[in-house]
């Protein structure tokens, strides 16, 4: 993304197709590209010092994004925002990036998307993500209180429930927090954790949720390090995978078995942007069950948004699935057939 001055933009930024403005810390328009003239339909003398807010309308989420990328200076990434505001004729649905520079300032990029239902973009992500702040947190904490009320008096054999009730409470209300604020599963927070540590978690949560009809193997590397990674995002990526495959081993009533493996990945390294440059080292998690397979014309789809092979399913988790890898710099693939169904993900280690 290039960085305008306080001079007409000239060479890569005057001929970009994208939308580039020159934000400063008082949030007023510093600069622009003829393509930001073309999109907000006003010359650049007339955006020149003039607020943001008079720019686009004053509730847009551009400024929620701004407000993000004031807080964390990440470049933020936001797909299908609609951009509207008194000079624009029709709301635009662009691609935003928003990047920090000097002095509190902020570069916007904002490309036109192809057409699509902005109710399926960042719009609705976020005005559901409100509805989930909202509506759903004091459920939760109505659960943890419960599950502490009953912790006094549980049995030796239900303590460790109650603990698994508690954890996962407290984990969705933390999801639901960042959703609520406008984070998306592509923009991790990354810390060191242990991945074991994550997919023991995951085991013990559908343990619970699965009873007797599903057994879990774990075949863990204990040599492999800690990583860098958002725990909560890669433990809900493990657990949409471990449950789907818990539901397919166990189909029809028979008995399931759903593996899960760890290991380096030999001969392979991988760059990952947000550890910094150069290649890592790869780490290897299978997750493999017994189910009847997925058909192969399914396969090459399994992990588009609103594609599902279920019954009733809205084709969500494995969208997410592959949301959540590719943020870590990972990669995930599946193989299938009757019987057995394999789920590789390769994740670039954070050891030098």
């Amino acid at each position: 993304m290039s960085t305008l001055t306080g001079e007409r933009p000239s060479g890569l930024a005057d001929l970009s197709p994208i939308a580039l403005l020159h934000i400063d810390q008082r949030r007023r328009v510093a600069n622009v590209n003829p393509a930001a003239e073309d999109l907000f339909k006003l010359s650049r003398r007339a955006l020149v010092g003039r607020p943001l807010s008079e720019v686009v309308f004053h509730d847009s989420i551009l400024f929620e994004l701004i407000d993000r990328a004031e807080r964390d200076p990440a470049e933020i990434t936001a797909p299908s925002t609609p951009v509207s505001g008194p000079s624009m004729q029709v709301r635009t649905i662009c691609d935003v990036r928003i990047r920090t520079v000097d002095g509190g300032n902020f570069i916007l990029a904002l490309s036109e998307a192809p057409s699509r239902d902005s109710g399926e973009g960042v719009a609705g992500a976020a005005g559901f993500g409100r509805i989930l702040g909202h509506e759903v947190k004091n459920p939760l904490a109505g659960i943890i209180g419960a599950a502490q009320l009953l912790e006094r008096q549980a049995h030796a054999g239900q303590a460790e429930l109650l603990d698994i009730i508690k954890d996962e409470a407290r984990r969705i209300e933390r999801l639901v927090n960042r959703l609520s604020a406008f984070e998306l599963f592509s923009a991790p927070r990354m810390q060191p954790c242990n991945v074991h540590a994550l997919l023991d978690k995951v085991i013990a949560s559908e343990r619970a949720a699965m009873g007797a009809r599903v057994e879990y193997r774990r075949d863990f590397d204990p040599s492999l390090p800690d990583m860098m990674c958002d725990p909560d995002h890669l433990q809900q990526a493990f657990q949409n995978i471990v449950r789907n495959a818990a539901e397919a081993a166990s189909e029809g009533g028979r008995k399931g078995e759903v593996v899960l493996r760890t290991a380096y990945a030999a001969g392979l390294a991988m760059r990952q942007a947000r550890l910094g440059s150069g290649l890592r080292r790869a780490m290897l998690i299978s997750i493999e069950d017994n189910g009847q397979g997925i058909p192969r014309e399914h396969q090459a789809t399994i992990f588009d948004v609103f594609q599902s092979t279920k019954s009733g399913g809205r084709g969500l988790g494995l969208s997410i699935v592959s949301e959540v890898i590719n943020a870590h710099g990972g990669q995930i693939r599946v193989d299938s057939q009757p019987g057995a169904t394999r789920f590789t993900i390769l994740l670039p280690l954070s050891e030098a």
